[in-house]
C-alpha cells in the first residue's frame, strides 16, 4: 500500500522537474533569439534559427518561435512541449524575452 504513494511522490517529483527544465529551456531560447535579433545587421531567421537550436537541443518539441522587432526593441516568445512522463496538460512551456535594440550613434 504504501509503494503506489512512494512511486507517485517519486515520478510526480519528476515530472516537475521536467517541466521546470523546459521553462528554463524555453527562456534561454527567448533570450537568445532576442538578443541575436536586437543585434545590428542580423535578419530574423538568422535569429529564429539561435532559438531553434537551443531549445531544440534541449528537447523541446512542436517548437513555435515568434520574433517581433520595433523601432526600439526585438522580443521573442518561445512556445514549445516537453517530454515527459505523464502528459496531464503541463508539458507546454511558454517564455518572453526583450532586448534593446542596438543603435550605432555618431558622436
Amino acid at each position: 500500500m504504501l509503494v503506489p504513494v512512494v512511486l507517485v511522490i517519486v515520478l510526480g517529483t519528476i515530472q516537475v522537474g521536467l517541466w521546470a527544465y523546459g521553462r528554463t529551456a524555453a527562456a534561454h531560447a527567448a533570450i537568445a533569439t532576442a538578443e541575436e535579433a536586437a543585434l545590428t545587421g542580423v535578419g530574423a531567421s538568422e535569429a529564429r534559427a539561435v532559438g531553434h537550436a537551443i531549445a531544440g537541443a534541449a528537447g523541446l518539441t512542436d517548437l513555435e518561435i515568434n520574433l517581433e522587432v520595433t523601432a526600439t526593441d526585438a522580443r521573442a516568445t518561445v512556445r514549445g512541449r516537453m517530454p515527459t512522463f505523464f502528459d496531464l496538460g503541463q508539458t507546454r512551456v511558454s517564455e518572453q524575452a526583450t532586448r534593446p535594440l542596438e543603435r550605432v550613434v555618431r558622436p
